[in-house]
């Protein structure tokens, strides 16, 4: 088997080098692409080393599978051509999410979608993907209408130049105030708060938010899910939270959400202590808690999701489905 991987560099590609090696055979060949900066060098996998290749079209050869982590423009200008040489291609940017032709996936809620002749299967966003893992089972038993999910975004969502002014920040201590200015963000990310994740649209919503309404909707297979988003960016290295307020058809028993949660495959509940990001770093699992019934209506459970934004929320999930286009 021959399996591409595209920013093998950055923070997410790294992460899928290292779940290819636990989850294919040794024999796997490995194609290794990223910047020009980065051509030349050798990354080690199960004790071999493969060149790192600059991304350019007069390098791409013949692949079973493609996993993109480099950016909606990279994604845009070659993920095509990887398909016309025959490879599955699995695409962690938003360009292809809303394409109708194009399955949005998160593995273990609708890896079925995928068939032989999906050439292009797009993984969603970081924030959308840990919320639908808790969701699924309490929409299959209750059915889903509406949402209000806020969600606290981790840094390193924004790659690594991001985490380094996060690090260059934190060092700085107490001579850290709002008048710092050379930051990644509009205002210093350590020790802070900013009320906006992603980059603001025509409608006043972030296109992280808008994430949640359109990919929730099209993973779940509900057209007319009302949802009511609110994303801020948040001084932590990795690990994306949401609470979210979640309005049901029929009234929910909120014994019964834990065990439906707790029962479904990637999903734990921590019903005696409270999971954080901190908690979440380095886990395959989608960790809930706080699990109560609304105070308005039966029909409503409000809960506290977190996950790994660079596992489950990117690299995990591009290398399960990876597994599953394997064994079609």
């Amino acid at each position: 088997m021959k399996i591409a991987i595209v920013g093998a560099t950055g923070l997410v590609g790294r992460n899928i080098i290292q779940l290819c090696e636990k989850n294919f055979n040794s024999d796997v060949e490995y194609s290794l692409f990223a910047s020009k900066s980065s051509e030349g060098k050798e990354i080690k996998i199960n004790d071999k080393e493969f060149p790192v290749k600059e991304l350019k079209k007069e390098n791409i050869e013949e692949y079973d599978i493609s996993l993109f982590s480099a950016g909606g423009e990279r994604s845009k200008e070659f993920a095509k051509e990887f398909v016309n040489k025959g490879s599955f291609v699995i695409d962690n940017s938003s360009v292809f999410r809303m394409n109708e032709e194009v399955p949005l996936v998160v593995y273990g809620i609708n890896e079925n979608e995928i068939t032989s002749d999906s050439k292009l299967i797009s993984n969603p966003n970081c924030t959308t993907m840990g919320l639908v893992m808790a969701l699924k089972p309490l929409h299959d038993r209750y059915i889903l209408s509406s949402m209000t999910p806020v969600a606290y975004q981790a840094v390193s969502g924004s790659g690594s130049e991001a985490l380094q002014s996060l690090e260059n920040e934190i060092l700085l201590g107490d001579k850290l105030d709002s008048g710092y200015k050379d930051t990644y963000y509009s205002n210093p990310i350590a020790r802070n708060v900013i009320p906006l994740a992603g980059n603001l649209t025509e409608n006043g919503y972030s296109d992280e938010e808008m994430k949640f309404l359109h990919e929730s909707r099209k993973i779940l297979s509900i057209p007319n899910l009302i949802v009511e988003p609110s994303n801020a960016r948040v001084g932590v290295r990795t690990g994306h939270g949401t609470f979210c307020s979640a309005l049901f058809e029929n009234e929910i028993d909120v014994q019964e959400c834990s065990e439906l949660l707790n029962n479904f495959d990637g999903v734990e509940v921590w019903n005696k202590s409270l999971p954080t990001p901190m908690d979440v770093e380095g886990k395959s699992e989608v960790l809930v808690s706080r699990i109560r019934q609304g105070l308005s209506s039966k029909n409503i459970l409000n809960f506290w999701v977190v996950s790994d934004n660079l596992l489950k929320g990117a690299a995990l999930n591009a290398v399960q489905i990876a597994k599953f286009i394997e064994r079609l």
